[in-house]
């Protein structure tokens, strides 16, 4: 029972972290890439539309769970997190209203990287939960974000996630960025101007 409440605290906490963050977040499109069920795309998503953000959401996912597991993954080996589909996304985000999301499905960068390479991005939410897919992410975004754009990793911390947490800390100390962990599970990278 305590660790139901725990987790429920820590996902509201987590949740109205990116709400905020959308909302300070420069200027530019936005990108999640670890979509799962679709209800963080959904949250930034609708956060866009309540601030008048006249941007495009990317919600990029295999939806047959996480790749790229490697050595460096201590809980993952891959496929996991598969118990979703486009089209669960895709009728969560019509029911909801949602309609400044594009979704993307395949392996990110590689397979879908392509289509929105020429876009510059506000905000970045990483949630895959291994090192290697988010250390793509990471690379492929970082050089797309405006001054003072916002990269969001989930998991920051979190037992059986290590190897992200390890991925962040790598970020940290280089001279274009401030890297921060928020204690509720998000590290958050500001990129300076």
């Amino acid at each position: 029972m305590m660790r139901s409440n725990l987790t429920r605290s820590l996902t509201s906490t987590c949740c109205y972290d990116l709400w905020q963050l959308v909302a300070e977040s420069a200027r530019g499109e936005l990108l999640e890439v670890g979509v799962w069920r679709g209800g963080t795309g959904a949250l930034i998503s609708s956060r866009c539309k309540q601030l008048n953000i006249d941007a495009k959401v990317y919600l990029c996912d295999t939806f047959k769970g996480v790749v790229k597991a490697g050595c460096n993954d201590c809980a993952y080996s891959g496929g996991e997190h598969a118990d979703t589909s486009m089209q669960l996304v895709a009728g969560w985000l019509e029911r909801l209203e949602v309609t400044n999301c594009k979704l993307l499905e395949g392996i990110f960068p590689e397979q879908t990287g392509d289509v929105v390479e020429d876009r510059v991005f506000r905000f970045c939410h990483i949630d895959v939960d291994v090192y290697q897919s988010a250390k793509d992410v990471f690379n492929w975004a970082w050089p797309r974000l405006v001054g003072g754009g916002i990269v969001v990793f989930d998991d920051y911390g979190f037992c059986g996630c290590e190897a992200v947490t390890r991925l962040v800390e790598e970020q940290r100390g280089q001279p274009d960025r401030a890297t921060i962990h928020n204690l509720n599970g998000h590290a958050v990278i500001i990129k300076v101007a």
